[in-house]
């Protein structure tokens, strides 16, 4: 049987990131004694036709689309649609984290599977199946495979359940040869130094690092939270066995020349006697290493500082917010003093960091912005460079198979038919987290007034910086002129902010700061909106007051609030997407 994996394009450029789930489907269907062939169209980014041309020519009996992002809707829409098409009798399957709109994708896309969770197992029962039925739809057959959704005779979707999670010593161990055959390896075998954690590290100007790249392991799976804006599939927290993962890093150096290591994981080091072997087994290997996703609550100073020992340079947080209210709607179990603690920390190891924030979540207000900025204050006086430096400041964005999604629906922010909801993901397709100009007002106050919050937080955080922070930062810190901010571009790894402006400039003009911010916010809209909507924006902000509004008092978990309003489901399909519209 003639199989064909792709990806799609996940953000308007590529990612060093390496299709992970993608090699995991090849392997397994080659464990299988399958030969699939890997079609990465989000790293070679071909024209449309081109990849049109491929798949017809290739005319493959199954094709795998890898939608691991919902905002890859538009061009999902656009290839299955196409493709249906030209290969009419091909079977195509879906996985990915875009599979929470199974419904839509079914009627609306002309997709036919959709894999729903991990899909190592699924897509071996899956391709056994159709190579074994001997009808062209086989309703009982597919109600046996777990963790796939469908179109029944009636017209219903249906969703077999999930499949258990695969443990931990069940991964495989990605197969980068793919890449090799398949794909351009450079798009993830690159260049450390263009990044600012590793260029700032005085370790990385030793003799013998010249030339080494950088290469992406994981050493954990999943997350132990479920925050209820976070858009993903994996099932609870899984370890992976520290050894394991030095020996995927030994063979990324022997192969390909890494010295330098990106930890691609949402929670490292939640599992603490884990991550201290591990930084016993990666101190002699002498690589630098970085970890993407760490819980605030997960160190304290001594781990950290054994981290910068075995070659670390800095790590990333998700603070998201200043608020304790907020933090109960986010469902982050964590409070205030865990940030307050990691910022301090990270800080006195010596190691780079940012912090991620979410503004704009429901039950967001003035006040709880100004929790956040007082907390933004109180983490970054005391680091050598101005806080946008170090911040990466996002609206929320509301995702399928997230709570916050689910209170879009409920508020009437996103329609209550599958035809409004695919208005809505067609208008978030191909956009950056850091892009704001679509997202959805949760709050009850004015978009404009909004809009003004991310200022008014870079703003007065800066001030703070340059006036209170200056003495402490004489006292404790020497800078290092590698780690001048200016020589990366924002954005980068995350959405951090330059102001372009002089921080003490901004001083000067704090006393009368609502002018300036107003000034940026009504400016910026108005250059990037239609004037139409640039007016009733304005007209909203300026009515505002005078409106009948309803406040959001009721400060518990997003995921409760939404169990306790869900309506009853009448139909199949409705029944069918209740899990998938939970998320796990």
């Amino acid at each position: 049987m003639k199989i064909i994996v792709c990806t799609t394009p996940l953000r308007p450029a590529p990612t060093d990131y390496p299709p992970f789930g993608s090699m995991a489907i090849i392997q397994a269907l080659r464990g299988a004694g399958y030969d699939p062939i890997f079609f990465d169209i989000d790293g070679f980014r071909p024209s449309f036709a081109e990849v049109i041309e491929r798949f017809q020519r290739e005319a493959p009996q199954v094709i795998g689309v890898s939608a691991v992002v919902s905002t890859a809707y538009a061009y999902v829409k656009q290839l299955c649609t196409a493709l249906r098409k030209v290969l009419p009798h091909t079977t195509i399957v879906l996985g990915g984290n875009l599979a929470a709109s199974a419904d839509l994708l079914h009627r609306f896309c002309g997709v036919d599977i959709c894999v729903i969770g991990e899909g190592e197992r699924i897509i071996v029962n899956l391709i056994h199946h159709l190579e074994e039925r001997k009808e062209n739809f086989d309703d009982e057959g597919l109600r046996q495979i777990r963790g796939i959704t469908y179109l029944n005779p009636d017209g219903e979707m249906t969703f077999t359940g999930y499949e258990p999670t695969i443990p931990a010593a069940e991964l495989l161990d990605p197969d980068w040869t793919i890449l090799e055959e398949y794909s351009k390896i450079d798009n993830f075998i690159t260049d450390p130094l263009t990044r600012r954690d590793f260029a700032q590290d005085p370790r990385t100007r030793e003799i013998h690092r010249a030339g080494k790249k950088m290469g992406t392991v994981l050493f954990t799976k999943g997350c132990v939270a479920r925050c209820t804006f976070c858009h993903r599939w994996d099932k609870g927290f899984r370890q992976l066995p520290p050894d394991k993962v030095i020996e995927r890093i030994r063979y990324l150096m022997d192969r390909y020349n890494v010295g330098y290591v990106q930890f691609g994981d949402e929670n490292f080091g939640s599992d603490r006697r884990a991550t201290q072997e591990l930084i016993r087994l990666i101190e002699p290997l002498d690589v630098l290493w970085q970890v993407a996703g760490v819980r605030a609550r997960t160190i304290d100073l001594d781990l950290l500082k054994s981290m910068r020992n075995a070659g670390c340079v800095g790590l990333y947080y998700g603070f998201e917010t200043g608020s304790t209210e907020m933090l109960k709607v986010m469902e982050k179990n964590l409070d205030l003093s865990h940030n307050y603690n990691a910022a301090r920390c990270t800080h006195e190891a010596n190691l780079f960091t940012v912090y991620q924030l979410v503004l704009g979540m429901p039950g967001e207000s003035p006040q709880t912005i100004s929790d956040t900025i007082e907390m933004v204050k109180q983490s970054t006086e005391f680091l050598p460079d101005p806080p946008y430096a170090y911040l990466s400041t996002n609206y929320i964005q509301a995702l399928p198979g997230t709570p916050v999604y689910e209170y879009a629906r409920a508020k009437g922010l996103i329609g209550p038919t599958l035809r409004d909801e695919e208005e809505y993901l067609l208008q978030i397709s191909d956009i950056n987290a850091a892009d704001d100009t679509k997202f959805l007002n949760f709050t009850e106050y004015p978009y404009l007034t909004v809009r003004t919050w991310r200022f008014r937080l870079l703003y007065e955080a800066t001030v703070h910086w340059a006036r209170a922070g200056s003495q402490i930062r004489r006292s404790t810190q020497s800078r290092d002129p590698a780690g001048d901010f200016k020589k990366y571009e924002k954005g980068g790894y995350f959405n951090r902010h330059d102001l372009a402006l002089n921080p003490y400039l901004l001083c000067l003009f704090y006393p009368v700061r609502w002018l300036p911010i107003w000034i940026w916010t009504l400016a910026s809209e108005f250059q990037r909106s239609p004037f139409s909507v640039f007016l009733s924006r304005v007209a909203a902000l300026l009515t505002w007051k005078f409106r009948k509004r309803t406040s959001f008092r009721d400060y518990r978990s997003l995921r409760q609030i939404m169990k306790d309003v869900a309506p009853d489901a009448k139909t199949e399909s409705e029944r069918s997407m209740i899990p998938l519209r939970l998320g796990r």
